[in-house]
């Protein structure tokens, strides 16, 4: 049961990640919060702190959506789960324009799912 509600926490925060929907995006995720992107880590400490990197990727690579394209429980318990996916970025016009394989650690914190750190290596 925890495996299915991780990864419907993870396309929840995908869907508003695709409607630059910030405080959906929030909502999504528990904090303290953080990205592990290679070898740095970006911790943030409250939801007002987070800054939704889609427009850095709209200016800088001409992102329009984000897809998943396969999640994978690689460990999952009552309250928190390890879910290995990657996902693809695309242009407005379909384009698809970059993969990533990533570790998203997922956890549950009064009843609720969300997404408590994203690890990956660009």
């Amino acid at each position: 049961m925890s495996e299915e509600q991780a990864k419907a926490a993870i396309e929840d925060y995908f869907r508003a990640f695709n409607a630059q929907d910030e405080e959906a995006m929030r909502a999504r995720l528990h904090f303290p919060f953080s990205w592990i992107i290679n070898n740095r880590v970006r911790l943030v400490l409250e939801p007002k702190d987070f800054v939704p990197p889609t427009i850095q990727l709209i200016k800088q690579e001409g992102w329009a959506y984000s897809r998943i394209d396969w999640m994978e429980a690689i460990q999952a318990w009552e309250d928190k789960a390890h879910i290995k996916l990657a996902y693809s970025r695309f242009k407005s016009d379909g384009t698809k324009y970059v993969t990533h394989e990533a570790l998203w650690i997922v956890t549950r914190i009064d009843g609720h799912w969300g997404v408590q750190c994203q690890s990956l290596h660009i």
